[in-house]
């Protein structure tokens, strides 16, 4: 069922419906709860939207690390670089910025590679699971994706990273120029050569993927509600979410997953969280049809392109500026120049652009678990640019939570109170 502004009851009321939402409510509906699933808009039509698509399983690394902060200064200087802070919102990341300061100190970067690797494991199998049960198993090709090398003077720092990530069990092959050129022969710009990572993928359509996990919720008798939720309330049966409207839903348990809003209602719930935004920009090409067929990254760009059923889709740079301040024109314009580097035959006709918002926190993991108080809360927010690879072990997580499987050593990195 799905209604706009009304009243209703359930076991567990998920707010939310993202991809990490979705996922968490489909999962919760197969195992016998009655779930109640709400979002301001429409599913998937958040920052699920506008992803790369890429099944990152690679990306063990958060980015509060000692590497990032030594380069900061220059990269956030660089009005084309990877990396930028909108000076207009210096003020209100300030204390953000301190708390990813903490968490880049050595031992806690250890221990962040460590929870990553964790979730990593079984994200692609988990993933692989999750939409078989939405019968979307179609969407998704684990056919790996290349880091192309355009300089010789970046060979040496790229071996090393793969060097590094194999120590983790992440895996790459190196292809030299010519067998990059057989796989992408409109790649125009010099390479090098490329790392082929294995384990890793797409998905053809991030929202088609949203869509099946949706259809396939509604089909097994879950409920959702349009509902900008401002408020919830406990009472002795359990919570009310309600929006400014007179809509409510009521529920035994509760499970925050807004991704980017879901601080001010972590704070009602009692949990004041360090939540911001590493704000994504694509664009997206209906009319190119690549002749890869796989996710191609630069390694000096940071940029990565996803072939689509829906075209060609441009992902990059991580820009901090909250959720107020509009998209800077300049990062559109920037993909646009390392699109025309790299495919200068691409078709641009019909070129669309979107921004939208990572939610983030300064230790780059995402909060998965259960309210420490032991009170029916749950929460499944904060995976920053890897909500679609995440999505399937989250939703696992999530459920062996609820359903009590699960021990809080398992969840001791993702917890909540860790703040």
């Amino acid at each position: 069922m799905t209604s706009s502004s009304s009243s209703t009851s359930a076991d567990i009321v998920v707010i939310g419906a993202g991809i990490i939402g979705l996922a968490c409510a489909l999962r919760l509906q197969h195992d016998g709860l009655k779930v109640a699933l709400v979002d301001r808009d429409e599913p998937g039509h958040g920052a699920s939207f506008g992803n790369a698509g890429h099944i990152a399983t690679e990306q063990i690394y958060p980015l509060a690390s000692p590497q990032v902060v030594r380069g900061a200064l220059s990269m956030l200087k660089d009005a084309e670089g990877a990396l930028r802070l909108r000076p207009q919102y210096l003020l209100g990341i300030a204390p953000w910025l301190v708390r990813f300061l903490w968490a880049s100190r050595p031992s806690a970067y250890k221990s962040g590679v460590a929870a990553l690797t964790s979730l990593q494991s079984t994200a692609a199998a988990d993933l692989q699971t999750l939409l078989a049960e939405a019968n979307a198993a179609h969407l998704l090709h684990m056919d790996g994706h290349l880091v192309i090398i355009e300089r010789e003077s970046s060979l040496i720092s790229a071996k090393r990273e793969i060097e590094d990530l194999a120590k983790h069990g992440v895996h790459a092959d190196w292809l030299d120029a010519d067998q990059v050129r057989e796989i992408s022969p409109d790649i125009a710009t010099p390479i090098q050569g490329a790392y082929h990572h294995q384990g890793t993928g797409h998905v053809e359509d991030p929202l088609a993927v949203c869509d099946a996990l949706f259809a396939a919720f509604i089909k097994a008798g879950g409920q959702f509600s349009r509902c900008s939720v401002t408020h919830i309330a406990q009472h002795s049966d359990g919570f009310t979410a309600s929006d400014s409207d007179g809509g409510k839903v009521s529920a035994k348990r509760i499970l925050l997953a807004a991704g980017a809003w879901s601080a001010p209602l972590a704070a009602q719930l009692g949990y004041k969280v360090p939540l911001d935004t590493e704000r994504g920009y694509h664009i997206a090409l209906p009319q190119t049809k690549p002749a890869f067929n796989i996710p191609i990254a630069s390694y000096e760009r940071k940029v990565i392109m996803t072939p689509m059923s829906c075209g060609l889709r441009m992902t990059g740079t991580v820009e901090f500026g909250g959720l107020e301040l509009p998209p800077d024109e300049r990062r559109f314009g920037l993909l646009r120049k390392h699109i025309h580097a790299l495919l200068p035959r691409a078709d641009v006709d019909g070129a669309t652009t979107w921004m939208g918002f990572r939610p983030s926190l300064p230790d780059h993991l995402p909060v998965i678990g259960k309210a420490p108080d032991g009170r029916e809360i749950y929460f499944a927010f904060g995976h920053q640019h890897l909500g679609v690879t995440l999505a399937g072990v989250t939703s696992r997580l999530i459920s062996n939570v609820v359903r009590g499987d699960a021990s809080a050593e398992t969840l001791k990195a993702f917890r909540i109170s860790r703040f």
